[in-house]
């Protein structure tokens, strides 16, 4: 009986408009919405792995919600004698097979068999954007589409926005903001946001086109886990 290679575990950085997914997690077969770990590891069974596929992400988003940067870390062991794949191999092999899916493999890294992308993640950032002075939807432009939270007025209270966002900033008791689940007492509450930040966007359309339409960024960050934080955009 011919043996198989020993198993390689991977670092993979990933990006996806989240717009048509029920989240970053795998949703359960039936679902109609599937989650954007369901269709990474369907690319993965098309190289014909020898182990059970099973990808641990660092990060959770929500329905709708996009990524410029998520990772996760996954165990590939080949038939055979086949050498492990390459970083480069396996990031051209899993962008090919994840066609058309909005979903693109950025980077991949061969790592310690022990490495765990979650446990492992030095911070989480958050950014929810926002157009203020779009009266009609028809006036969001149509780059912007599902790529921001869209305002009728044309002015904000930003001085408000920031002295609000500082009470955030710190170590605090989260406890009002959970959602609740089964595991929740089992997850300690206490957790320390390092950065909450208000600040005039950017955009290419304002640039070039929409100067009425001012754009801005509020931007969490915060080096534990454990945060569940998301947002989806109307359409």
């Amino acid at each position: 009986m011919q043996q198989s290679s020993t198993v390689t575990r991977y670092l993979i950085f990933f990006q996806y408009l989240g717009t048509k997914y029920s989240g970053v997690m795998k949703a359960p077969a039936h679902q109609l919405l599937q989650g954007v770990q369901n269709h990474l590891e369907n690319a993965v069974r098309r190289l014909k792995p020898v182990n059970e596929v099973s990808l641990s992400i660092s990060s959770r988003t929500d329905t709708g919600v996009h990524a410029l940067c998520n990772s996760a870390h996954l165990d590939i062991q080949r038939r055979g004698d086949k050498p492990p794949f390459t970083e480069q191999v396996l990031t051209d092999a899993l962008n090919f097979f994840l066609k058309p899916e909005p979903i693109r493999i950025t980077r991949v890294y061969c790592v310690q068999n022990d490495f765990h992308a979650r446990y492992r993640a030095i911070s989480r950032t958050y950014v929810y954007r926002l157009a203020t002075g779009v009266r009609r939807h028809a006036e969001l432009p149509i780059t912007e589409k599902d790529l921001c939270w869209t305002l009728w007025d044309t002015e904000l209270n930003i001085d408000a926005m920031r002295e609000a966002g500082a009470v955030f900033q710190g170590t605090h008791d989260f406890s009002t903001f959970r959602a609740l689940s089964s595991d929740a007492p089992f997850k300690n509450p206490v957790k320390t946001m390092e950065l909450v930040q208000v600040q005039p966007g950017l955009s290419f359309s304002q640039r070039h086109f929409h100067r009425d339409i001012q754009f801005w960024e509020l931007t969490f960050k915060s080096s534990e886990d454990g945060w569940d934080i998301g947002c989806s955009w109307p359409g």
